[in-house]
Protein backbone atom coordinates (compact mmCIF):
# COMPACT_ATOMS: atom_id res chain seq x y z
CA UNK A 1 0.00 0.00 0.00
CA UNK A 2 1.40 3.36 -0.88
CA UNK A 3 1.61 6.44 1.13
CA UNK A 4 -1.15 8.25 -0.54
CA UNK A 5 -3.64 5.40 0.04
CA UNK A 6 -2.69 5.57 3.75
CA UNK A 7 -3.50 9.15 3.93
CA UNK A 8 -6.73 8.38 1.84
CA UNK A 9 -7.25 5.86 4.56
CA UNK A 10 -6.84 7.91 7.46
CA UNK A 11 -8.59 10.99 6.09
CA UNK A 12 -11.65 8.76 6.02
CA UNK A 13 -11.37 7.33 9.92
CA UNK A 14 -9.62 4.12 9.22
CA UNK A 15 -7.84 3.08 12.04
CA UNK A 16 -4.14 2.96 10.37
CA UNK A 17 -2.09 0.35 12.45
CA UNK A 18 -3.10 -2.54 15.32
CA UNK A 19 -2.42 -1.50 18.65
CA UNK A 20 0.84 -4.13 19.39
CA UNK A 21 1.53 -4.39 23.60
CA UNK A 22 2.80 -6.31 25.88
CA UNK A 23 3.09 -7.40 29.76
CA UNK A 24 5.31 -10.05 31.54
CA UNK A 25 4.96 -11.60 34.81
CA UNK A 26 6.23 -10.60 38.23
CA UNK A 27 6.38 -14.96 39.31
CA UNK A 28 9.24 -16.44 37.27
CA UNK A 29 6.56 -19.68 37.80
CA UNK A 30 3.59 -17.88 35.84
CA UNK A 31 2.42 -20.22 33.08
CA UNK A 32 0.63 -19.30 30.16
CA UNK A 33 -1.62 -21.82 29.31
CA UNK A 34 -5.15 -22.37 27.43
CA UNK A 35 -7.14 -22.93 30.19
CA UNK A 36 -5.75 -20.12 32.72
CA UNK A 37 -5.77 -17.37 29.70
CA UNK A 38 -9.43 -18.55 28.60
CA UNK A 39 -10.63 -18.58 32.64
CA UNK A 40 -9.05 -15.32 33.31
CA UNK A 41 -10.88 -13.50 30.47
CA UNK A 42 -13.80 -14.81 30.96
CA UNK A 43 -13.99 -14.13 34.93
CA UNK A 44 -13.55 -10.55 34.11
CA UNK A 45 -16.70 -8.24 34.74
CA UNK A 46 -15.20 -5.33 32.46
CA UNK A 47 -16.14 -7.12 28.95
CA UNK A 48 -17.75 -10.14 27.98
CA UNK A 49 -15.81 -12.53 26.13
CA UNK A 50 -17.82 -13.55 22.53
CA UNK A 51 -15.28 -15.90 21.40
CA UNK A 52 -12.05 -17.81 22.31
CA UNK A 53 -9.88 -20.29 20.78
CA UNK A 54 -6.57 -20.91 19.53
CA UNK A 55 -5.25 -19.27 15.81
CA UNK A 56 -4.90 -21.91 13.20
CA UNK A 57 -1.48 -20.98 12.25
CA UNK A 58 1.26 -19.68 14.33
CA UNK A 59 4.53 -17.97 13.23
CA UNK A 60 8.07 -18.40 14.34
CA UNK A 61 7.71 -16.45 16.57
CA UNK A 62 5.01 -17.54 18.80
CA UNK A 63 5.01 -20.36 21.33
CA UNK A 64 1.12 -20.27 21.34
CA UNK A 65 -1.45 -17.73 19.80
CA UNK A 66 -5.45 -16.95 20.24
CA UNK A 67 -7.81 -15.15 18.84
CA UNK A 68 -9.94 -13.37 21.45
CA UNK A 69 -13.61 -11.24 20.29
CA UNK A 70 -14.60 -9.04 23.29
CA UNK A 71 -17.28 -6.83 23.67
CA UNK A 72 -16.65 -3.80 25.68
CA UNK A 73 -19.37 -0.70 26.29
CA UNK A 74 -21.71 -1.80 23.14
CA UNK A 75 -18.57 -1.94 20.90
CA UNK A 76 -16.83 -5.35 19.48
CA UNK A 77 -13.26 -6.15 19.26
CA UNK A 78 -11.30 -8.95 17.87
CA UNK A 79 -7.63 -8.92 19.80
CA UNK A 80 -4.84 -11.48 19.10
CA UNK A 81 -2.91 -12.59 21.89
CA UNK A 82 0.68 -14.40 21.39
CA UNK A 83 3.21 -16.13 24.14
CA UNK A 84 6.25 -15.18 23.34
CA UNK A 85 9.94 -15.83 23.97
CA UNK A 86 11.14 -12.93 26.21
CA UNK A 87 14.65 -13.22 24.60
CA UNK A 88 13.47 -11.13 21.82
CA UNK A 89 13.21 -8.22 24.00
CA UNK A 90 15.70 -5.95 24.47
CA UNK A 91 14.00 -3.70 27.04
CA UNK A 92 17.05 -0.94 26.90
CA UNK A 93 15.37 -0.09 23.17
CA UNK A 94 12.33 1.51 25.06
CA UNK A 95 11.78 4.97 27.19
CA UNK A 96 9.64 5.35 30.03
CA UNK A 97 6.30 6.23 30.24
CA UNK A 98 6.14 6.61 33.73
CA UNK A 99 8.37 5.56 36.95
CA UNK A 100 8.54 1.92 36.95
CA UNK A 101 10.01 0.41 40.53
CA UNK A 102 13.56 -1.08 40.32
CA UNK A 103 12.54 -4.78 41.67
CA UNK A 104 9.13 -4.52 38.75
CA UNK A 105 12.23 -3.89 36.06
CA UNK A 106 14.66 -6.48 37.66
CA UNK A 107 12.17 -9.00 37.87
CA UNK A 108 10.64 -8.07 33.63
CA UNK A 109 14.46 -9.19 32.53
CA UNK A 110 13.94 -12.43 34.26
CA UNK A 111 10.96 -13.93 32.48
CA UNK A 112 11.23 -16.84 30.13
CA UNK A 113 7.83 -15.84 27.73
CA UNK A 114 5.59 -12.42 27.97
CA UNK A 115 1.89 -11.60 26.52
CA UNK A 116 1.63 -9.84 23.33
CA UNK A 117 -1.51 -8.44 22.71
CA UNK A 118 -2.69 -6.74 18.97
CA UNK A 119 -5.91 -4.98 18.37
CA UNK A 120 -7.64 -2.58 16.04
CA UNK A 121 -8.87 0.36 18.26
CA UNK A 122 -12.31 1.06 18.03
CA UNK A 123 -14.44 4.28 17.55
CA UNK A 124 -12.74 5.94 20.65
CA UNK A 125 -8.86 5.08 20.66
CA UNK A 126 -8.65 5.88 24.44
CA UNK A 127 -11.55 3.37 25.04
CA UNK A 128 -9.76 1.09 23.23
CA UNK A 129 -6.92 1.80 24.72
CA UNK A 130 -8.14 1.47 28.41
CA UNK A 131 -9.55 -2.48 27.30
CA UNK A 132 -6.28 -3.59 25.71
CA UNK A 133 -4.69 -2.84 29.04
CA UNK A 134 -7.64 -4.83 30.91
CA UNK A 135 -7.44 -7.62 28.67
CA UNK A 136 -3.42 -7.99 29.68
CA UNK A 137 -3.73 -7.41 33.53
CA UNK A 138 -6.60 -9.93 33.34
CA UNK A 139 -4.67 -12.56 32.07
CA UNK A 140 -1.68 -11.42 33.90
CA UNK A 141 -3.08 -9.67 37.21
CA UNK A 142 0.63 -10.03 39.10
CA UNK A 143 3.04 -8.07 35.98
CA UNK A 144 6.18 -6.42 36.42
CA UNK A 145 6.00 -4.64 33.25
CA UNK A 146 4.01 -3.27 30.33
CA UNK A 147 5.29 -2.66 27.09
CA UNK A 148 4.05 -0.06 24.07
CA UNK A 149 5.65 -1.04 21.19
CA UNK A 150 3.64 2.06 19.42
CA UNK A 151 5.36 4.63 21.44
CA UNK A 152 8.19 2.85 22.04
CA UNK A 153 7.99 2.97 25.95
CA UNK A 154 7.88 1.22 28.91
CA UNK A 155 4.75 1.26 31.11
CA UNK A 156 4.70 0.60 35.36
CA UNK A 157 2.65 -2.89 36.21
CA UNK A 158 1.76 -0.72 39.04
CA UNK A 159 0.02 1.86 37.26
CA UNK A 160 -1.52 -0.53 34.57
CA UNK A 161 -3.38 -1.90 38.04
CA UNK A 162 -4.56 0.66 39.06
CA UNK A 163 -5.85 1.96 35.57
CA UNK A 164 -7.04 -1.81 34.93
CA UNK A 165 -9.84 -1.48 38.01
CA UNK A 166 -10.85 2.15 37.40
CA UNK A 167 -13.87 2.86 35.25
CA UNK A 168 -12.17 5.79 33.67
CA UNK A 169 -9.37 5.47 31.25
CA UNK A 170 -5.91 7.52 31.31
CA UNK A 171 -4.55 10.00 30.10
CA UNK A 172 -4.43 10.34 26.48
CA UNK A 173 -0.47 11.06 26.80
CA UNK A 174 -0.20 7.70 27.11
CA UNK A 175 -1.53 6.71 23.67
CA UNK A 176 1.86 8.56 21.96
CA UNK A 177 5.53 9.39 22.62
CA UNK A 178 6.67 12.98 21.38
CA UNK A 179 10.26 12.70 20.66
CA UNK A 180 12.35 15.38 19.93
CA UNK A 181 15.83 15.51 18.13
CA UNK A 182 18.23 18.60 18.09
CA UNK A 183 21.57 19.53 16.30
CA UNK A 184 23.73 22.48 16.32
CA UNK A 185 25.01 24.76 18.98
CA UNK A 186 23.60 28.09 20.56
CA UNK A 187 21.49 29.96 18.14
CA UNK A 188 22.24 27.83 14.89
CA UNK A 189 20.72 24.83 17.42
CA UNK A 190 17.47 23.34 15.24
CA UNK A 191 14.94 20.90 16.71
CA UNK A 192 12.97 17.90 14.98
CA UNK A 193 9.99 17.15 16.95
CA UNK A 194 7.71 13.86 16.24
CA UNK A 195 5.47 11.85 17.43
CA UNK A 196 5.20 8.25 17.75
CA UNK A 197 1.49 5.95 18.55
CA UNK A 198 -1.15 8.19 16.67
CA UNK A 199 -1.49 5.85 13.37
CA UNK A 200 -3.15 3.38 15.85
CA UNK A 201 -5.33 6.10 16.71
CA UNK A 202 -6.67 6.94 13.46
CA UNK A 203 -4.57 9.82 13.09
CA UNK A 204 -1.65 10.68 10.95
CA UNK A 205 2.14 11.09 13.14
CA UNK A 206 2.45 14.75 13.65
CA UNK A 207 5.68 16.88 13.16
CA UNK A 208 7.34 19.98 13.48
CA UNK A 209 10.51 20.37 11.51
CA UNK A 210 13.44 23.38 11.35
CA UNK A 211 12.48 24.84 14.48
CA UNK A 212 15.25 27.09 16.20
CA UNK A 213 13.20 29.09 19.11
CA UNK A 214 10.92 28.55 22.01
CA UNK A 215 11.33 24.42 22.04
CA UNK A 216 9.72 24.15 25.16
CA UNK A 217 6.74 26.41 23.71
CA UNK A 218 6.77 24.12 20.17
CA UNK A 219 7.04 21.31 22.82
CA UNK A 220 3.54 21.88 24.49
CA UNK A 221 2.12 23.15 21.96
CA UNK A 222 2.19 19.84 19.76
CA UNK A 223 1.14 17.74 22.91
CA UNK A 224 -2.14 20.08 23.02
CA UNK A 225 -2.48 19.47 19.37
CA UNK A 226 -2.05 15.35 19.62
CA UNK A 227 -4.66 15.48 21.71
CA UNK A 228 -7.07 17.22 19.51
CA UNK A 229 -6.43 14.56 17.10
CA UNK A 230 -6.60 11.84 19.22
CA UNK A 231 -10.09 12.66 19.73
CA UNK A 232 -10.99 14.57 16.50
CA UNK A 233 -7.99 14.91 13.11
CA UNK A 234 -8.25 17.59 11.17
CA UNK A 235 -7.72 16.85 7.86
CA UNK A 236 -4.78 17.98 5.43
CA UNK A 237 -4.85 21.73 5.19
CA UNK A 238 -7.93 22.37 6.90
CA UNK A 239 -7.60 25.45 9.53
CA UNK A 240 -8.11 24.69 13.19
CA UNK A 241 -7.56 26.62 16.35
CA UNK A 242 -6.07 25.02 19.41
CA UNK A 243 -6.01 27.92 22.16
CA UNK A 244 -6.14 31.19 22.78
CA UNK A 245 -2.89 33.73 23.48
CA UNK A 246 -4.43 37.06 22.77
CA UNK A 247 -5.75 36.03 19.45
CA UNK A 248 -6.37 32.68 17.87
CA UNK A 249 -3.56 29.80 17.62
CA UNK A 250 -4.34 28.57 14.25
CA UNK A 251 -3.05 25.98 12.78
CA UNK A 252 -2.92 23.68 9.91
CA UNK A 253 -0.59 20.42 8.63
CA UNK A 254 0.64 19.27 5.28
CA UNK A 255 2.04 15.54 4.52
CA UNK A 256 5.87 15.77 5.15
CA UNK A 257 6.70 14.73 1.90
CA UNK A 258 4.68 18.13 0.30
CA UNK A 259 5.77 19.79 3.24
CA UNK A 260 9.81 19.11 2.75
CA UNK A 261 9.65 20.96 -0.22
CA UNK A 262 9.19 24.09 1.97
CA UNK A 263 12.52 23.73 3.76
CA UNK A 264 16.24 22.93 3.07
CA UNK A 265 16.97 19.70 2.00
CA UNK A 266 19.82 18.61 4.86
CA UNK A 267 17.33 19.92 7.76
CA UNK A 268 16.77 17.05 11.01
CA UNK A 269 14.06 14.86 9.45
CA UNK A 270 14.21 16.09 6.01
CA UNK A 271 14.94 13.58 3.12
CA UNK A 272 18.23 11.96 4.60
CA UNK A 273 16.18 10.97 8.18
CA UNK A 274 13.44 8.75 6.01
CA UNK A 275 15.35 6.63 3.77
CA UNK A 276 15.27 2.76 4.50
CA UNK A 277 12.81 0.34 4.21
CA UNK A 278 10.53 0.06 6.96
CA UNK A 279 11.82 3.54 8.69
CA UNK A 280 8.62 4.54 10.29
CA UNK A 281 9.56 8.03 10.03
CA UNK A 282 8.64 7.68 6.00
CA UNK A 283 4.64 6.50 7.57
CA UNK A 284 2.03 9.26 6.87
CA UNK A 285 2.99 12.38 8.57
CA UNK A 286 1.27 15.92 9.47
CA UNK A 287 3.49 18.81 9.73
CA UNK A 288 2.03 21.12 11.55
CA UNK A 289 2.51 25.21 10.52
CA UNK A 290 1.20 28.09 11.70
CA UNK A 291 -1.69 29.99 9.58
CA UNK A 292 -1.04 33.78 9.72
CA UNK A 293 -2.98 35.91 7.07
CA UNK A 294 -3.64 32.67 5.25
CA UNK A 295 -0.05 31.45 4.49
CA UNK A 296 1.35 29.04 6.31
CA UNK A 297 4.65 29.52 8.33
CA UNK A 298 6.85 28.11 11.32
CA UNK A 299 4.69 27.84 14.50
CA UNK A 300 8.12 29.68 16.25
CA UNK A 301 5.64 32.62 15.40
CA UNK A 302 3.57 31.68 18.77
CA UNK A 303 6.82 31.28 20.60
CA UNK A 304 6.69 34.20 22.94
CA UNK A 305 3.51 34.48 23.32
CA UNK A 306 2.88 30.72 24.02
CA UNK A 307 5.12 31.72 26.89
CA UNK A 308 2.85 33.87 28.86
CA UNK A 309 -0.41 32.06 29.84
CA UNK A 310 -2.06 30.52 27.32
CA UNK A 311 -5.43 29.10 26.62
CA UNK A 312 -5.53 25.98 25.22
CA UNK A 313 -8.76 24.13 24.41
CA UNK A 314 -9.68 20.80 25.32
CA UNK A 315 -12.39 19.06 24.07
CA UNK A 316 -15.43 18.56 26.12
CA UNK A 317 -14.67 14.70 26.19
CA UNK A 318 -11.29 14.74 27.55
CA UNK A 319 -12.34 18.17 30.81
CA UNK A 320 -15.13 15.54 31.43
CA UNK A 321 -12.73 12.62 31.54
CA UNK A 322 -10.19 14.41 33.62
CA UNK A 323 -12.63 15.35 35.87
CA UNK A 324 -14.06 12.18 36.53
CA UNK A 325 -10.66 10.38 37.24
CA UNK A 326 -9.91 13.72 39.59
CA UNK A 327 -12.78 13.14 41.72
CA UNK A 328 -12.53 9.49 41.55
CA UNK A 329 -9.02 9.65 43.13
CA UNK A 330 -9.43 12.82 45.08
CA UNK A 331 -9.15 10.26 48.37
CA UNK A 332 -5.48 9.44 47.97
CA UNK A 333 -5.41 13.58 47.32
CA UNK A 334 -6.64 14.10 50.13
CA UNK A 335 -5.11 11.42 52.69
CA UNK A 336 -1.64 12.83 51.67
CA UNK A 337 -2.91 16.46 52.17
CA UNK A 338 -3.78 15.46 55.99
CA UNK A 339 -0.29 13.74 56.48
CA UNK A 340 1.29 16.39 54.31
CA UNK A 341 -0.39 19.68 53.91
CA UNK A 342 -1.24 20.41 57.67
CA UNK A 343 1.90 20.53 59.50
CA UNK A 344 2.44 23.71 61.79
CA UNK A 345 4.02 26.61 59.78
CA UNK A 346 7.35 27.66 61.42
CA UNK A 347 8.28 30.58 62.55
CA UNK A 348 10.51 33.59 60.83
CA UNK A 349 12.95 32.78 62.97
CA UNK A 350 12.81 28.92 62.81
CA UNK A 351 13.08 29.27 58.97
CA UNK A 352 16.29 31.25 59.50
CA UNK A 353 18.18 28.69 61.11
CA UNK A 354 16.40 25.63 59.63
CA UNK A 355 18.14 23.30 57.88
CA UNK A 356 17.32 23.13 53.87
CA UNK A 357 15.69 19.86 54.13
CA UNK A 358 13.51 20.98 56.21
CA UNK A 359 12.65 23.98 55.48
CA UNK A 360 11.15 21.86 51.89
CA UNK A 361 7.72 21.97 52.07
CA UNK A 362 4.39 19.84 50.14
CA UNK A 363 2.13 22.36 47.80
CA UNK A 364 -1.36 20.83 46.93
CA UNK A 365 -3.15 22.28 43.73
CA UNK A 366 -6.47 21.88 42.32
CA UNK A 367 -7.98 22.81 39.34
CA UNK A 368 -11.47 23.85 39.51
CA UNK A 369 -14.21 24.38 36.05
CA UNK A 370 -15.94 27.60 37.13
CA UNK A 371 -18.69 29.54 34.87
CA UNK A 372 -17.62 32.30 33.02
CA UNK A 373 -19.18 35.85 32.64
CA UNK A 374 -21.35 35.71 30.02
CA UNK A 375 -22.24 31.92 29.99
CA UNK A 376 -24.62 31.77 26.71
CA UNK A 377 -25.07 27.97 27.18
CA UNK A 378 -24.70 27.22 30.74
CA UNK A 379 -21.61 25.00 30.31
CA UNK A 380 -19.05 27.43 29.34
CA UNK A 381 -15.94 27.25 31.78
CA UNK A 382 -12.72 28.67 33.22
CA UNK A 383 -10.37 26.19 34.82
CA UNK A 384 -8.27 27.58 37.32
CA UNK A 385 -5.82 26.53 39.62
CA UNK A 386 -5.80 26.74 42.80
CA UNK A 387 -3.27 26.29 46.33
CA UNK A 388 -5.21 24.27 48.67
CA UNK A 389 -6.00 25.63 52.37
CA UNK A 390 -7.73 22.99 53.64
CA UNK A 391 -10.49 20.85 52.60
CA UNK A 392 -13.67 19.85 55.03
CA UNK A 393 -17.07 18.20 54.21
CA UNK A 394 -16.41 18.02 50.60
CA UNK A 395 -15.42 21.51 50.31
CA UNK A 396 -12.27 23.07 49.45
CA UNK A 397 -10.75 26.53 50.55
CA UNK A 398 -7.90 27.71 47.90
CA UNK A 399 -6.15 30.67 46.91
CA UNK A 400 -6.46 31.62 43.27
CA UNK A 401 -2.91 31.02 41.61
CA UNK A 402 -3.78 33.08 37.96
CA UNK A 403 -5.50 35.53 36.76
CA UNK A 404 -8.67 34.57 34.89
CA UNK A 405 -9.51 35.41 31.74
CA UNK A 406 -13.15 35.09 31.11
CA UNK A 407 -14.40 35.85 34.76
CA UNK A 408 -13.93 39.56 35.92
CA UNK A 409 -15.22 39.42 40.01
CA UNK A 410 -12.07 36.74 40.28
CA UNK A 411 -8.34 37.82 40.52
CA UNK A 412 -5.06 36.54 41.05
CA UNK A 413 -4.78 35.52 45.20
CA UNK A 414 -8.09 35.81 46.10
CA UNK A 415 -9.21 32.68 48.27
CA UNK A 416 -12.62 30.95 47.79
CA UNK A 417 -14.44 28.21 49.03
CA UNK A 418 -15.91 25.56 46.72
CA UNK A 419 -17.32 22.36 46.76
CA UNK A 420 -15.40 19.73 45.29
CA UNK A 421 -17.99 18.57 42.33
CA UNK A 422 -16.40 21.44 40.49
CA UNK A 423 -12.86 19.88 41.07
CA UNK A 424 -11.41 19.20 36.95
CA UNK A 425 -7.87 18.16 38.08
CA UNK A 426 -5.05 18.12 41.15
CA UNK A 427 -1.62 18.62 41.36
CA UNK A 428 0.50 16.91 44.37
CA UNK A 429 4.00 19.00 44.52
CA UNK A 430 6.15 16.83 46.98
CA UNK A 431 9.67 18.07 47.57
CA UNK A 432 11.51 15.81 45.31
CA UNK A 433 8.55 14.72 43.02
CA UNK A 434 5.44 15.68 41.58
CA UNK A 435 1.93 13.70 41.66
CA UNK A 436 -0.75 13.00 39.68
CA UNK A 437 -3.97 11.45 38.92
CA UNK A 438 -1.90 9.03 36.79
CA UNK A 439 1.06 8.89 39.23
CA UNK A 440 -0.53 8.74 42.90
CA UNK A 441 0.87 5.03 42.52
CA UNK A 442 3.67 6.25 43.80
CA UNK A 443 3.08 6.84 46.51
CA UNK A 444 1.61 2.96 47.42
CA UNK A 445 -2.50 3.59 46.27
CA UNK A 446 -3.56 0.75 43.91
Amino acid sequence: MTNGEKYDLLADGETGLPSAMGILAFDQAFKYTTEQIENSLRKNKDFEVISFGPMPEVDDFAEQAFNLTVNYQDEEYNVELFVNKADNLDLRNYGFANQVAEEDMDMATKQEYFLETSMFFGDDALTSFHLQLKIMLAIVPDASLIIDFMSYRLLSAQWGKMTAKSPTPPSPDYLYSSHVIYDGEGEDKKYWFHTHGLHRCGSVELEMLNIGSGAQQMNDLLNMVVKKFISSPTKEKEKFTIGYDGMGIVLSWLRWEEALNDFPKDILGGMADRDGEGNVHAEPTGVLFAVEDNNMVSPEIFASTLADNPIFYISTEETERMSALARERFAYFETVFRKEGKKEKQSFLKKIFAKKEEEESWSFLVKLGLTVDDDQSGTEKEHLWYEVVSIDNEMIKGKLLNQPYWISNLNEGDVKTYPVELLTDWLIYAPDATYTTDTIYQLGFS
